[in-house]
């Protein structure tokens, strides 16, 4: 069986045999990770594995369908080699895991739609991702199949994502928003409502807001969103893929259509409904439906693809037990409430997840 970990090294994977034990599967982890002694912990909240469960099977323990985090201890020489390296390289152990590349995420993110306003969220995994999968979701009602179109891990998934559903939503068909488009309708609108956009709504001041803004570097969020969503007259239905909760920008607006996102917590995608089985043509997607009770099998069966996308292929960022990095000081944390403590105390903002990509 295939058991995935998290470690300050990176993310992977290790094979044991189904009667393995919970001794046995720490050996595996400590090989794979080059670590002299780690903590392995399971389950939410995460507890450690203890010496009275080394002889438990890791099946019995239910091992195999967690996603484990592991922890060097703290006297470890390996752990302080580990903690000097700024950005993890990626390494592998032969037979055992592929230690991937980190992501790095902003110190200011938080859960829900609280979305950062700048961060980085580029990787350089070379491992399989989510958009080798074809994740697709048949609707028998309609005939069609509703797709996930994902986007690029470029700091502008949520512009792209929501550009490609504004397509042919204006008069001239060939008009097109890419990000850099959309980052200055929103950087305008908040210019032309000073009273709207103020420092308290905005966290900064408006000035130094759109400057950050106006960078492809920077991310957008519920702003940019609730912006889009009026300059347009869409409803935008974000999807959570770890709660399935839909967040509706715009509800209640009696705009016409909506769109529909997807949202692992650091990242968006566009949902799409085909009626050509395998269609991989963007421009035939149907990306914009009514915003009334006639698409709501949209959205049930959106919320069944980020079930598939939550169980299936643990398409989402925890920020409660995530692992993240400090890439100015060294310094190994978990969990929101532990990195958000760490960025006020240093005022470090440079900071990376270790990001579970094993395939």
């Amino acid at each position: 069986m295939k058991i995935r970990f998290k470690a300050p090294s990176g993310a992977g994977s290790v094979e044991v045999h189904d009667a393995s034990t919970v001794k046995e599967l720490v050996e595996a982890i400590k090989l794979a990770t080059n670590y002299g002694d780690v903590t392995v912990k399971y389950g939410w909240p995460p507890k450690a594995l203890t010496a009275e469960q080394a002889e438990l099977s890791a099946q019995s323990l239910g091992l195999h369908r967690e996603n484990l985090t592991v922890v060097p201890v703290e006297n470890d020489s390996t752990t302080s080699s580990q903690n000097t390296q700024p950005t993890p390289e990626p390494t592998t152990t032969a037979g055992t895991a592929a230690i991937t590349t980190t992501t790095t995420i902003p110190a200011a993110a938080l859960p829900g739609l609280q979305t950062p306003s700048s961060g980085k969220e580029k990787s350089t995994t070379t491992t399989k991702g989510i958009k080798d999968q074809n994740i697709s979701v048949p609707m028998p009602e309609t005939g069609s199949t509703l797709v996930l179109r994902v986007m690029p891990d470029d700091n502008s998934c949520l512009f792209t994502a929501v550009g490609g559903a504004l397509r042919g939503l204006r008069s001239d068909p060939s008009e097109t928003f890419t990000p850099d488009a959309l980052r200055r309708l929103v950087v305008e609108h908040i210019r032309a409502h000073p009273e709207k956009y103020s420092a308290v709504i905005l966290g900064k001041s408006p000035g130094a807001y759109c400057a950050g803004m106006l960078r492809p570097d920077t991310w957008g969020g519920e702003i940019e969103l609730a912006i889009v969503s009026e300059i347009f007259r869409l409803e935008i239905d974000v999807i959570d893929v770890k709660t399935g909760t839909v967040y509706r920008v715009g509800e209640g607006n009696g705009y016409p259509l909506r769109c529909v996102l997807v949202y692992s917590n650091v990242h968006y995608d566009r949902v799409a409904e085909i009626f050509v089985e395998g269609q991989e043509e963007v421009d035939f997607d149907v990306t914009r439906w009514a915003a009334d009770e006639s698409s709501d099998h949209i959205i049930v069966h959106a919320q069944e693809m980020c079930r598939k996308l939550k169980e299936e292929h643990h398409y989402y960022t925890d920020t409660s037990d995530f692992v993240v990095m400090c890439n100015e000081c060294g310094w190994i944390g978990q969990g929101q409430t532990a990195l958000a403590k760490h960025s006020l105390s240093t005022g470090h903002s440079d900071i990376s997840e270790i990001k579970d990509t094993a395939a």
